[in-house]
């Protein structure tokens, strides 16, 4: 058997690869030109907010909610597969290695992540909470916090029992929003240093102790490596056919009252397919709620003018992007094939559904700008949707199948 590190990094490098490929063309789908123009929007519109902010507001339980979140959550990547239950399992006690490169790989991932978030307040940290210390000394605390989130979860995987898991994790997250309190609120450093004492201790006297009683539930750790996967899939789902990403349907009855407004009472068998589909498998209507909302939600921030328009369309466009997805959803289904229809049928199906759910978006959205602007610009938001409607549902959305 070959050594566990020698395993881990095969895998890390066939994972890398694999995400590379894709990396690469979510790059040159267009998308990065849409979230460059969303920084940019964003930078400059965030010192606004800052500025236009009420001295009294608590932000202070804003980054601590958010940090204690980061602070918590975070699984080990550890690139298990269903068949290690069989051909690993019996060496579980040679692969100390394996697994504790994992949880060095997890750790600076979700550092990076906490960096991130970090930089993206630091405008709003040195306009309000700057006198709890520097930038730098604070990702420092958030580090030694986060190094001891990631060896407690890991531990944690060891219980049977979901409930079990959970209330470990409320425990740690308790810890947490305490520990980011103090560390936000600009406490005495010696509150901070034994905020980090109790969690040595914690961890000496009773999650290391977890290895010597429990063993590692292997069912659980593939199935969070299988959810990891799929959220990476599911993302790049969005800009090109992932093979590797496995249908789930839900039945969602509550929903279909909406098949007789997003299809014609004569439609094809594609036109039923693909409504379907989008009501009820992989989050397609999830995804396009969640963009409307998002949306709705950046235009009642921005300030009234004509980056509420380009913002409409930025959104119209993600939402393109995420419908054309459907094109691929039932290429490994042969039975559809069979069907004696056309082959246009297919694509006035997808173009028909697009242009009902972008023409739903265009009327929720200027009523809104209706609502919170003047009548002109949401005319003119009005006008311009109109026009996406139409070219994204004819043309955008089958760029993709090219």
């Amino acid at each position: 058997m070959k050594d566990g590190l020698t395993i881990w990094r095969e895998r890390l490098q066939a994972y890398w690869n694999e995400a590379i490929r894709y990396l690469r063309l979510i790059g040159n789908s267009g998308f990065l030109f849409t979230v460059y123009v969303l920084i940019i929007i964003g930078s400059y519109y965030y010192s606004v907010f800052i500025d236009w902010l009420p001295a009294s507001f608590p932000v202070i339980w804003v980054f601590v909610a958010v940090f204690a979140h980061f602070l918590t959550r975070g699984q080990i990547r550890t690139f298990v597969k269903p068949a290690d239950v069989v051909f690993l399992l019996p060496y579980e006690s040679q692969l100390g290695s394996y697994f504790k490169a994992s949880k060095w790989y997890s750790f600076a991932l979700q550092s990076g992540v906490i960096l991130l978030v970090l930089i993206v307040f630091a405008p709003l940290y040195q306009a309000r909470l700057d006198e709890a210390g520097s930038v730098v000394l604070i990702f420092g605390w958030l580090l030694a916090a986060k190094g001891w989130n990631v060896l407690a979860s890991w531990e944690e995987q060891r219980f049977q029992s979901e409930a079990d898991r959970r209330s470990h994790f409320l425990l740690r997250g308790l810890i947490n929003l305490v520990f980011t309190y103090l560390l936000f609120a600009g406490a005495n450093r010696l509150f901070l240093l034994a905020i980090l004492v109790l969690m040595l201790v914690l961890y000496l006297f009773y999650y290391r102790k977890l290895a010597g009683r429990l063993s590692l539930k292997w069912p659980h750790l593939i199935e969070v490596e299988e959810r990891m996967l799929l959220f990476f899939y599911r993302i790049a789902n969005a800009f090109t056919d992932v093979p590797q990403l496995r249908n789930k349907v839900k039945e969602r009855r509550a929903f279909n009252w909406l098949i007789g407004i997003l299809m014609d009472s004569k439609a094809s068998v594609y036109h039923y397919l693909f409504v379907r589909s989008f009501l009820r498998a992989n989050d397609y209507a999830g995804i396009y709620l969640r963009l409307l909302l998002i949306g709705a939600g950046a235009l009642i921030v921005l300030p009234t003018g004509w980056i509420q328009i380009l913002v409409l369309v930025l959104f119209m466009h993600l939402i393109t992007k995420q419908l054309s997805t459907l094109w691929y959803h039932y290429d490994t289904t042969m039975w559809v094939d069979l069907y004696p229809v056309e082959d246009g049928l297919k694509e006035q199906a997808i173009s028909q559904l697009a242009f009902r759910l972008l023409a739903c978006m265009t009327a929720c959205l200027t009523g809104l700008l209706l609502i919170i602007s003047t009548g002109p610009l949401a005319l003119a938001a009005l006008g311009v949707g109109a026009l996406y409607t139409y070219l994204g549902s004819q043309m955008f959305i089958h760029q993709r199948k090219k």
